[in-house]
């Protein structure tokens, strides 16, 4: 429950210190977000109406603005206009990280007279990827996130716990961890000693919201556990990598609340949040347009997984038009969720299209095959899948005490028994299993070239 100085504060923050750093900074997240807050409940058509009104708007100013686009639109003899509804986008081309970096910034770029960053990320691949950004595109991306928060249940004023990737805290991010009453955790930290240190910065704080990476918050649920952890907490936000069941499953039995996961990418686009009605996801309908395709370009039916394409509808300094972002998810419906938000859904995220392990016969290994089987095995501490060779895959582990050449055996046998019948599997233990660049960690990585059949 929030208390009354937190109550207090929450009013400062939204009603007088935000809106005047967004006039100062030029973002407009508070503004963006109070639409955000009224926007989800109109019914389909007035959201409708808006998207396609924000579709349209960005398809003109990328034609006019951004030789890339004007010349994918020229080369598929589609005009502009022509492209009304979320539909329309199925007749341009499909864009890649290759192709914006080979183009990147002369072709891909747009003056808006604000003061332009770029954020970059090395995602799966390793190799750089850069995308512009100003103030008030991140004031977009910023206010669909706080939304998602508020979804959770947390309000502005309420102290919270969160894990991130930032080592060292600059000026800005300490100012921006003080205003929102933040203690900052960074997500590598994840032995015994600063797990019970997050703990009990927790309990002496009265911390009742905790959000990160799905990793980090499961580890500490699992050292709560150990520690006899009894006291629930309000809200519990995931993002920035995969939440497997067991991760939940242990995480809302130990801190006893619903886990909201999020799902967004660092180019600057907030996708889809949960409403915890149910396992589905929301899509921020009026910041993207969500399609997700098959091998052969095509949409998928619902419930099926398909390639991520994004089309961001605030153009920015660089617009970015049927993007396709390197994640698989899987198709929501079309019904209305239970909650009465008119968002259209997604059905679930199973991660990088790189994380895909494909044997000799064709069958596909999502990583949910592998957490599936290894989550019954206490004597695997963690473990990674690594696919060099078609024939062939290595499984690294990282054992706990009670690991043993029989477990072993038996592990093999029932990766074997469900799916990976035709593979090579070479096992190797090793003390510690590195995160990415990034400070996620990949449970599978394939490492053959993506090919369309794949």
């Amino acid at each position: 429950m929030q208390s009354l100085g937190e109550k207090a504060w929450g009013l400062v923050l939204r009603n007088g210190l935000l809106p005047i750093g967004d006039l100062v900074f030029g973002q407009r997240m508070m503004r963006r977000l109070r639409f955000l807050e009224q926007a989800p409940w109109w019914d389909f058509e007035r959201l409708a109406a808006e998207r396609n009104r924000a579709l349209q708007h960005l398809v003109q100013v990328a034609y006019a603005e951004v030789p890339l686009y004007r010349e994918l639109m020229d080369k598929a003899c589609v005009r502009p206009d022509e492209i009304q509804t979320p539909d329309d986008l199925q007749r341009l081309p499909v864009v890649t990280k290759e192709l914006l970096r080979e183009n990147y910034p002369a072709r891909t770029t747009r003056k808006t007279g604000r003061r332009v960053f770029e954020a970059r990320t090395s995602g799966s691949t390793g190799t750089n990827f850069r995308v512009a950004h100003d103030n008030y595109t991140a004031g977009w991306y910023r206010a669909s996130f706080l939304s998602a928060l508020g979804w959770a249940g947390w309000r502005f004023g309420e102290r919270h716990v969160q894990t991130g990737m930032a080592y060292a805290r600059s000026f800005q991010k300490k100012l921006k961890d003080w205003l929102l009453s933040c203690h900052y955790v960074p997500a590598n930290k994840l032995d015994d000693a600063s797990l019970d240190q997050t703990r009990e910065a927790m309990e002496d704080r009265r911390i009742n919201h905790l959000r990160g990476y799905p990793s980090s918050l499961y580890y500490l649920a699992r050292r709560a556990r150990e520690k006899g952890w009894n006291r629930p907490l309000a809200s519990l936000v995931t993002w920035g990598g995969n939440l497997y069941p067991h991760y939940r499953r242990t995480m809302e039995d130990v801190f006893k609340v619903r886990v909201h996961d999020t799902y967004g990418c660092a180019e600057g686009i907030q996708i889809s949040a949960q409403c915890g009605c149910g396992d589905t996801y929301h899509v921020h309908a009026l910041d993207t347009v969500l399609e997700l395709l098959d091998q052969d370009g095509r949409p998928v039916s619902p419930g099926e997984p398909g390639h991520v394409v994004l089309t961001r509808l605030h153009p920015g300094p660089m617009p970015l038009i049927r993007y396709r972002v390197g994640d698989i998810a899987r198709a929501g419906t079309a019904a209305r969720c239970a909650c009465g938000r008119g968002f259209p859904t997604m059905a679930g995220i199973q991660g990088r299209d790189t994380d895909v392990v494909v044997t000799p016969s064709g069958k596909r290994l999502i990583v949910h095959f592998f957490t599936g089987i290894l989550e019954h095995f206490s004597e695997v501490g963690s473990f990674q899948v690594v696919q060099q060779r078609p024939e062939a895959m290595l499984l690294r582990i990282k054992p706990t005490p009670t690991y043993s050449k029989t477990v072993e055996r038996t592990l093999i046998g029932r990766l074997r028994e469900l799916g990976a019948d035709d593979l090579a599997i070479e096992v190797e233990t090793v003390t510690e299993l590195a995160l990415t660049p990034g400070g996620k960690r990949r449970f599978t990585i394939s490492q053959l070239a993506q090919r369309p059949d794949r």
